[in-house]
């Protein structure tokens, strides 16, 4: 390895202060995790879907046109007929659609409906409640600083599409 192909990979490799960072990060959202999703976890078994469907119907509800059977196969990773029976049982509550394509029948297109957009704004709402949960448990300095933090990152567009209500 010559000394430019060492200095570009230790560029490239996270710092101690980067990987404490991350580690620090892994732990808030693991609390997160743990401790203010019973609200998400209580909808979800109330409407009876796997993690794996709602993760479908979030991409069908973010998808600008209609996803084909594949495309949706490959966004959550599974099978394509795994995918088809996954559908079909969003089909049968009505929070997808399916239909063939016009140029090839062969094709399935599948896209959220409106019933499918209003599951995906209760779980929405109840991981969001969970979230508000945990910020009113912290002091005025902690919630001062988290403020501070999540400001600047909020600034990225990526992040910033997330928040609630972004269009």
């Amino acid at each position: 390895m010559t000394s430019e192909q060492a200095s570009a990979a230790s560029a490239q490799a996270p710092t101690a202060s980067e990987q404490a960072l991350a580690a620090d990060l892994y732990a808030f959202v693991t609390h997160l995790h743990k401790h203010c999703n019973s609200d998400l976890l209580e909808a979800v078994g109330a409407l009876e879907l796997s993690l794996t469907q709602v993760k479908l119907l979030h991409y069908l509800g973010d998808a600008t046109d209609e996803l084909t059977l594949k495309q949706a196969a490959e966004l959550v990773h599974v099978s394509l007929p795994a995918a088809s029976r996954m559908v079909d049982d969003l089909v049968r509550r009505e929070f997808v659609e399916r239909r063939e394509d016009v140029e090839d029948r062969r094709m399935k297109r599948v896209r959220i409906t409106e019933a499918g957009r209003s599951v995906i704004g209760r779980l929405n709402a109840a991981r969001l409640s969970g979230l508000q949960q945990f910020v009113e448990a912290l002091n005025p300095a902690e919630r001062r600083g988290l403020g501070d933090a999540l400001t600047t990152l909020m600034a990225r567009p990526e992040v910033a599409a997330s928040r609630p209500g972004a269009a």
